[in-house]
């Protein structure tokens, strides 16, 4: 009799995070401005924070098991599935302007982060990191991944998801001015490439970079979409990175005893899956019903995330947190800026 009363909390938990992360997915699809700003991933998380709120602290700690299924396993399944959204086509298409625009925005907002979080604004460094990583790489698919390999608290994650939302969402709303100035298009000399290469590597979401495409031309909407996937694929060595340098690091009170270095594997099998959709071995119709499973991966590991968390602990993160995610998403637009400028468009 063990055996089905042990599964029903893992089956009951599994449940919740889907129910909610199809709600979510619904809501996004509607006609309302401030659903599709924040996207179903977000809405994911913030309907498992109302949710847990709803039910409590004791009900989370019933529905463990099979929130840690949703945070854990589904988790890595929706980073891996990722990659068929990006082919080798995508990628030469951007060219390596895009890509090393991409590689010195990540690697300057990381160390920035890093530097300023820790130094300026008192944040612990694996707080600092994954808030970096959110703005730097793809935002709430980032934060989620990095979390695990660099061993940050759980509290931190919402904070820095909180942070993607709000500068993402400034982004969507900037841009699409920005392209009807005279003087953006002056400065760019009217390159449409030059603008969606900013777009894509300065924009924290996949899903807010696609917004903002919607309203550009179409050779600038195509080049905002593959520099920022571009971006994503940043996300397999920026884990094997991050790993190296915090996955071993003892959190505080643990002491420095032998640990085992958490390697992100699923990340490596990320890595692969572009040259898989390349070689067209997917049907179109098959590759589009994985597209919607990897949605609703991450969606149930967003969910499981809200409802073990407590508004309480955003509240008690502090104002650091917005004040780092400001001065990124400042760097951001500055170094993309530039760097556009510098290679000549």
């Amino acid at each position: 009799m063990t055996g089905p009363i042990s599964a029903r909390p893992l089956i009951a938990g599994i449940l919740l995070t889907l129910g909610l992360s199809l709600a979510a997915i619904l809501l996004a699809q509607l006609p309302l401005t401030g659903l599709a700003v924040m996207g179903p991933l977000t809405l994911a998380m913030v309907l498992g924070m109302l949710s847990g709120h709803l039910f409590g602290a004791h009900t989370a700690r019933l529905l463990e098991p099979g929130l840690q299924f949703s945070r854990h396993y589904l988790l890595r399944t929706g980073i891996i599935l990722y990659g068929l959204r990006i082919s080798l086509d995508d990628l030469q298409a951007a060219g390596l302007s895009a890509l090393l625009i991409d590689l010195v925005m990540v690697i300057g907002i990381l160390a920035a982060a890093a530097w300023a979080g820790t130094r300026w604004l008192g944040l612990d460094r694996r707080t600092a990191v994954l808030i970096g990583a959110g703005s730097a790489i793809c935002g709430a698919a980032a934060v989620l991944a990095s979390a695990p390999t660099i061993r940050a608290r759980q509290q931190a994650v919402p904070v820095a998801i909180a942070t993607v939302v709000l500068f993402g969402s400034a982004a969507m709303l900037l841009y699409p001015w920005l392209f009807t100035q005279d003087w953006v298009h002056n400065l760019l000399n009217s390159n449409a490439h030059a603008f969606g290469r900013l777009v894509g590597a300065t924009t924290h979401e996949v899903a807010q970079v696609t917004a903002v495409a919607a309203t550009l031309p179409a050779e600038a909407a195509h080049t905002a979409v593959v520099t920022k996937l571009m971006r994503v694929m940043l996300l397999v060595p920026v884990l094997l990175v991050l790993s190296q340098l915090l996955g071993k690091e003892p959190k505080a009170g643990e002491g420095f005893q032998q640990r085992t270095l958490p390697i992100p594997w699923f990340a490596l099998v990320f890595l692969l899956l572009p040259v898989v959709n390349s070689l067209n071995l997917i049907p179109p119709a098959l590759l589009e019903w994985l597209h919607r499973l990897d949605q609703l991966c991450l969606a149930m590991a967003m969910a499981a995330l809200g409802f073990a968390t407590r508004p309480s602990a955003i509240r008690a993160a502090g104002w650091q947190p917005l004040a780092l995610g400001a001065l990124l998403f400042g760097l951001l637009l500055a170094g993309g800026s530039a760097m556009t400028l510098l290679l000549g468009f």
